[in-house]
């Protein structure tokens, strides 16, 4: 069942809506949301495997980032979503809960 691409692609589009949310929520750099991602086992991502997500974001400008400038430390690239982006988020969001709703309803028909 690894193997199985349905599920590969599937696990994608629920990667990409958890990092939506998650950068709906507040700004976040990489490192953190590939360590919020990495508390799941179903959600983890190999490190560095997060940029291309997050770059189709801005590419759709679903998504911007901007540099902090810290005082000490590193500089980190922060990643929120655009107006348009949370159009897409809630419209994808809807079309999850109500993909949900259908099978959910299709459990235990015969």
């Amino acid at each position: 069942m690894d193997n199985d691409k349905w599920q590969l692609q599937f696990k994608k589009g629920v990667i990409e809506l958890i990092i939506m949310l998650l950068i709906n929520q507040k700004p976040l750099y990489g490192y953190e949301l590939t360590a919020t991602l990495k508390n799941t086992t179903y959600l983890s991502l190999a490190d560095g495997a997060i940029y291309p997500i997050l770059k189709r974001l801005e590419k759709n400008q679903w998504s911007y980032s901007y540099w902090d400038a810290p005082e000490n430390g590193p500089r980190r690239k922060y990643y929120t979503l655009t107006e348009e982006g949370k159009n897409v988020l809630e419209n994808r969001l809807k079309v999850f809960n109500d993909s949900a709703e259908i099978i959910n309803s299709f459990k235990g028909v015969e």
